[in-house]
């Protein structure tokens, strides 16, 4: 747990999100307004613009027709120092994955809501957002049993509309609002359902960092290109599942 949130709540960043760097986006530059929020987040100022990975983009990014390519994020991340891969998670427990990553401190950049199929495989999520915090299983206000997922969305509550304290609300019934990560809650359900393309972009601090931890989790493979640039890498558990 994360001592600024409530006993059930794991984040990957501690500080109150109010203060937290985060800006919301222009049409279809979720991308990279994503990678603008997780890396000012991490380093709890305002580094990076939209606007700077948005040139870097070129003829990359083209609003009219979605934005841009989901891995270019990851070259994006690696010219900058950072540890990262586009993976998939459709062949495995995903939320294992991602819940170990938040528990590490390592937020993740997910692709939310399926815009193409091919074939069986689901690609190009509408939608980018930082994961930034899970739940442990908690019984809510009407006695259910209940799970939660934090992000930050950058066009929540609304695209021109960001807030960052859209998703805190007071629970306890004190008259004071709790604070929650992002400024997004999905119910767990919720969460599986629109993250159907089960695609993500961790954010280690380092290659070798982010290495380590990939061989040490799944199952040995090398991606095709499709699996490198359109559908993700194909990530498998070394455990099982």
């Amino acid at each position: 747990m994360t001592p600024q949130f409530p006993p059930s709540v794991h984040s990957v960043f501690d500080a109150p999100s109010s203060a937290w760097p985060v800006v919301g986006q222009i049409r279809n530059a979720c991308s990279f307004t994503s990678l603008a929020n997780a890396l000012n987040t991490r380093a709890s100022a305002f580094i990076h613009t939209p606007a700077e990975f948005i040139r870097e983009a070129g003829p990359l990014f083209q609003p009219n027709m979605g934005g841009t390519i989901p891995a270019l994020k990851v070259w994006q991340l690696r010219k900058r120092g950072y540890g990262s891969h586009f993976g998939n998670l459709r062949f495995t427990d995903c939320e294992y994955v991602l819940c170990q990553l938040i528990n590490m401190g390592i937020p993740c950049i997910i692709d939310i809501y399926t815009a193409r199929q091919v074939g069986f495989t689901r690609v190009f999520g509408q939608h980018a957002v930082v994961l930034v915090g899970y739940s442990d299983q908690f019984v809510d206000k009407n006695g259910g049993a209940r799970r939660e997922y934090y992000i930050i969305d950058s066009q929540w509550p609304a695209l021109d509309d960001f807030k960052i304290d859209a998703n805190n609300v007071d629970r306890d019934g004190d008259g004071v609002s709790e604070d929650y990560p992002g400024n997004r809650t999905l119910v767990r359900n919720e969460f599986l359902r629109i993250f159907s393309t089960r695609c993500y972009a961790p954010i280690f601090p380092s290659q070798l960092a982010h290495d380590r931890w990939y061989n040490q989790t799944f199952r040995a493979h090398t991606p095709s290109l499709w699996e490198r640039y359109i559908s993700g890498s194909n990530d498998v558990l070394t455990r099982g599942f």
